[in-house]
């Protein structure tokens, strides 16, 4: 339980007695890591389904997901995403753009790159709720559990670019078999859900969390805790977005 209430207490808003930092404790939390996206995304999926019955509007829908999902995450990974945008257009040294995410300012590009990102992702949730399939509101809810496990991911292969701090801590003991058993989770629930397509799903968001990794491996030497709200934010909108895709072609 211990790994639980840590993961809770990270990624979510919802007051947990304490999170644990006591040595592997972090590494345990992020076993659950895909567990605790389900269960945002569960409630997600049940606002989406409310909502759209009440108004039946998918505009609408889309407008509530997105608000509950950042009032349940407390914007942590939108957040990291415009800080992590600033750092990128900033063109500056490792140094200075370390410091720039550490700012808890957020910068004009920051601030654009986060509206974007919002847009794409109600205009991919709202065509997945106006397909009128149930099963799609199960495919909105795995992608936020597979933004969870693109952070494992990154986490896992990446080192940290910063020697203290709490994404420090995290990279210093997830290792690649945490990865493992969450992709193992991620794999039965997508293949339940959608057969082979739910696979793909699986495939896409690992290559987005691997891809994006690598890139600020190369950049800074390792990784940030704003990189891994980032990534959470990138996989999500590369699956609901490859999910679109195929509710497109039939």
């Amino acid at each position: 339980m211990e790994g639980l209430l840590t993961a809770i207490g990270m990624l979510s808003v919802i007051p947990m007695p304490w999170v644990s930092t006591r040595p592997g404790a972090l590494g345990r939390a992020a076993l659950w890591f895909p567990v605790v996206g389900l269960m945002v995304g569960a409630a997600l999926a049940a606002v989406a389904f409310g909502s759209h019955l009440a108004w039946g509007d998918r505009w609408i829908a889309a407008s509530l997901v997105i608000g509950v999902n950042l009032l349940l995450t407390g914007g942590l990974h939108i957040d990291g995403l415009m800080d992590t945008a600033d750092a990128f257009f900033s063109r500056k040294d490792r140094d200075r753009m370390l410091e720039i995410m550490r700012d808890s300012r957020a910068g004009a590009l920051g601030v654009a790159s986060g509206i974007a990102f919002l847009l794409a992702k109600f205009c991919a949730i709202s065509y997945l709720i106006g397909s009128g399939s149930l099963r799609m509101l199960a495919v909105m809810s795995l992608s936020v559990a597979l933004g969870r496990v693109g952070i494992v991911a990154a986490a896992s292969f990446f080192p940290s670019a910063r020697e203290t701090g709490l994404g420090a801590a995290f990279a210093a003991e997830v290792r690649p078999r945490h990865l493992l058993a969450g992709t193992a989770v991620a794999l039965t629930i997508a293949s339940a859900i959608w057969q082979w397509r739910g696979l793909v799903l699986v495939g896409v968001a690992l290559v987005a969390a691997l891809a994006n990794g690598l890139y600020w491996r190369r950049r800074l030497g390792g990784l940030t805790g704003d990189i891994y709200g980032a990534i959470n934010e990138k996989v999500e909108l590369a699956v609901l977005l490859t999910a679109g895709a195929f509710v497109s072609i039939g």
